[in-house]
């Protein structure tokens, strides 16, 4: 199953669990990390990678799964 969202602008449609940073990486967006290197499992505690979802608090693009419908701003 697909989910489609809006990352600055472009409509992309990826598989269900998908992360928004690997969302933005697809597309050419460049989200800064920390923590995508192939020895650590993302945790979302640095918080570099953040990005604003439409929510009250800004979310960490590297374990926030993309939801169909959602509007990210990097």
């Amino acid at each position: 199953m697909s989910v489609t969202l809006t990352i600055d602008g472009r409509k992309v449609s990826v598989p269900e669990g998908t992360t928004i940073w690997q969302v933005a990486r697809q597309a050419g967006i460049e989200i800064p990390v920390l923590c995508h290197d192939p020895r650590l499992r993302p945790v979302g505690v640095c918080r570099v990678c953040v990005v604003d979802v439409g929510e009250r608090v800004l979310a960490a693009s590297c374990v926030r799964a993309a939801a169909d419908g959602m509007t990210v701003s990097t």
